[in-house]
């Protein structure tokens, strides 16, 4: 029985992987935005490589970057050993071997009963990655921040797990956040959520001071490049909004929360509530708070089509011709975490950071995928009935992203059905 598992999680492997050589090979974008980005980038590869200051003075004057130039410089450098601009990618395919080799190492450390055919199912979820698969082809610097990003995980939960080099796994931690920022600096908001568990350990003591000098003195650079540049970042936008839909958080919470309940359907479980632990929930402050905030933001919420929105609110769209299903999903996901007692101190500080990360009035998957997979998997606090499977949410994570890929290579098919 052990080794027909061990073939089956070898065999979703190779396929995952046969998958994404083919992806590669021919040059697939499965998240329909990619292509365009990287044709509209393209020439900061050739400018910073041609005319690196001349280019860095004019970097951010127009309105169409909002991305750190960290990115173009690097790639900038590796053009003149490539020669060709088409062969970027070839080297971009590099960063796939330390996000599955840092993806593994976090595995062992935060599931140390995880079998071995387990770990191949969540490894070749990587593989089938819309995302990544599309950001291979097409350079872009999220992928890269993805990586770093998840090496900042590997040294938290080392830091959370061991005695011994603490301090030093969490200046690594900081470290690795601030490569991942200088790449793409929506993931600087994370040192929120690493301070608050360092502060746990430390509170204010000469350590935790230490290590925000440490941050602090890394963040130096780009708080003097936005300065210099005016906040480019802040002032690029899809189309042009109002500063009140800019600003309209009812957005982001009921699009985000439709992403985070979408990505969490591998651990979705039935709830075996009492009707005593039921009444005592709906009785506490806290539900009459959490029914308030509903309530606000359905009806703030006026999300305008073609700057994303995700599955449910393009589905809503089309099926229905409103925002009847995205808010139903809103509600039912809302109410779901509040009840299997996810809504914790620790989850709602993710929850509040990543809405800060999406602070641009665009919402896309490619920004969510697979950042939600390695959160979900080592960073939130799951207490659903007390008991969870990782081996079972293992192969429920991997049927997902087939079914998400497969979505990602149909859509337009499926899109053209409905609206027929």
């Amino acid at each position: 029985m052990l080794n027909y598992k061990i073939k089956i999680g070898n065999l979703a492997l190779l396929i995952s992987i046969c998958w994404f050589v083919i992806s590669f090979l021919l040059n697939k974008d499965l998240i329909g935005g990619a292509f365009h980005d990287y044709k509209f980038h393209e020439k900061y590869f050739l400018y910073f490589s041609n005319d690196f200051f001349n280019t860095i003075e004019e970097y951010g004057k127009s309105n169409e970057v909002r991305n750190s130039p960290i990115f173009y410089i690097f790639f900038s450098q590796i053009l003149k050993i490539v020669i060709n601009v088409e062969n970027l990618k070839y080297f971009n395919l590099i960063v796939i071997f330390p996000i599955i080799f840092f993806f593994h190492k976090c595995l062992d450390l935060k599931f140390s009963k995880l079998d071995k055919d387990s770990k191949l199912f969540l490894i070749s979820c990587i593989f089938l990655s819309p995302t990544l698969n599309s950001l291979i082809n097409y350079p872009y610097p999220l992928i890269w921040a993805l990586c770093f990003f998840l090496i900042s995980i590997y040294f938290f939960l080392k830091f959370k797990e061991f005695e011994k080099n603490k301090i030093l796994d969490a200046s690594l931690c900081i470290f690795n956040l601030s490569i991942a920022s200088y790449f793409t600096p929506n993931f600087s908001v994370f040192i929120i959520f690493f301070f608050y568990h360092f502060y746990l350990s430390y509170r204010f003591s000469k350590k935790f001071i230490y290590l925000t000098l440490l941050s602090v003195f890394l963040s130096i650079p780009a708080i003097f490049f936005l300065i210099w540049k005016d906040f480019y970042m802040f002032k690029n936008n899809v189309f042009e909004i109002s500063i009140a839909e800019k600003i309209n958080f009812s957005n982001k919470i009921v699009i985000i929360t439709s992403f985070i309940i979408f990505f969490f359907i591998p651990f979705f479980k039935k709830l075996n509530l009492s009707l005593n632990i039921f009444k005592h929930k709906i009785k506490s402050i806290n539900f009459l708070i959490l029914i308030s905030i509903i309530l606000l933001c359905i009806l703030s919420f006026n999300f305008k089509s073609g700057a994303g929105g995700g599955f449910f609110y393009k589905l809503s769209i089309i099926v229905f011709k409103n925002y009847f299903l995205i808010l139903v999903i809103f509600i039912f996901s809302i109410l779901y975490f509040y009840f299997a007692n996810l809504l914790n101190i620790n989850n709602i500080l993710i929850f509040f950071i990543l809405i800060l990360y999406n602070l641009q009035y665009s919402i896309y998957y490619k920004y969510f995928d697979p950042l939600l997979f390695f959160i979900f998997l080592f960073l939130i606090k799951i207490n659903i009935n007390k008991l969870i499977d990782y081996n079972k949410i293992s192969k429920n994570y991997f049927l997902f992203y087939v079914g998400f890929l497969l979505m990602n290579i149909f859509k337009n098919n499926f899109l053209k059905i409905l609206i027929i």
